[in-house]
């Protein structure tokens, strides 16, 4: 920094001197932790795209002959009809676990595009959500369906938004004991009652 005199003259300059060894060291070990995350996170991605596609594939061997057997009714009787049905819908079950965790991990990888597309959101989450009024109303609760139309179609992948809306009500059905399930959004957020 120069010092001057009165007349704005520099007549000295100091020198200053940081040690800004620990500094550098700290933005190093950020940045170590900083790659360390990413290496855990295409761990994880590599880990859910092998153990779903490792469930997948013998969940299908399964499901083949189960659904040849299915097909020849003649040849079954009552109680091993019922058993290999049972069979069948536990599969169908396990696979709509499994591929989920397939989608995540393509998602996670970069390998799912959204395929937006103009959509009238009330009445799909509508159409989506009644599905379960039978079984809620079976449980002896009450759905509730608030999905007022939107003054213009909202961009959203279809396909995603069916999975979103179907995991969140079965879910919601799955925990309520009694009382209600209200399904509804706001302006900008769906809220889950």
């Amino acid at each position: 920094m120069p010092v001057k005199d009165e007349h704005g003259n520099v007549v000295f300059i100091t020198a200053e001197g940081r040690d800004i060894t620990e500094k550098k060291a700290q933005e190093r070990e950020i940045a170590r932790q900083r790659e360390e995350l990413a290496q855990l996170d295409e761990l994880k991605t590599r880990f859910f795209a092998h153990i779903s596609h490792e469930f997948r594939t013998p969940l299908t061997l399964m499901m083949g002959p189960l659904e040849d057997a299915l097909a020849q009714p003649e040849e079954l009787s009552a109680l091993d009809r019922e058993r290999l049905e049972l069979a069948h819908r536990n599969s169908l079950r396990l696979l709509k676990l499994v591929n989920p965790l397939l989608d995540f991990s393509r998602i996670e990888a970069g390998r799912i595009q959204a395929s937006y597309a103009p959509t009238d959101l009330a009445s799909l989450t509508a159409d989506l959500s009644s599905v379960f009024r039978s079984a809620i109303e079976r449980a002896e609760m009450m759905l509730t369906i608030n999905c007022l139309p939107l003054s213009e179609p909202a961009y959203v992948d279809r396909e995603m938004w069916k999975k979103i809306v179907l995991n969140l009500v079965s879910n919601a059905f799955k925990f309520t004991f009694k009382g209600e399930i209200e399904v509804r959004y706001g302006k900008w957020a769906m809220l889950w009652n």
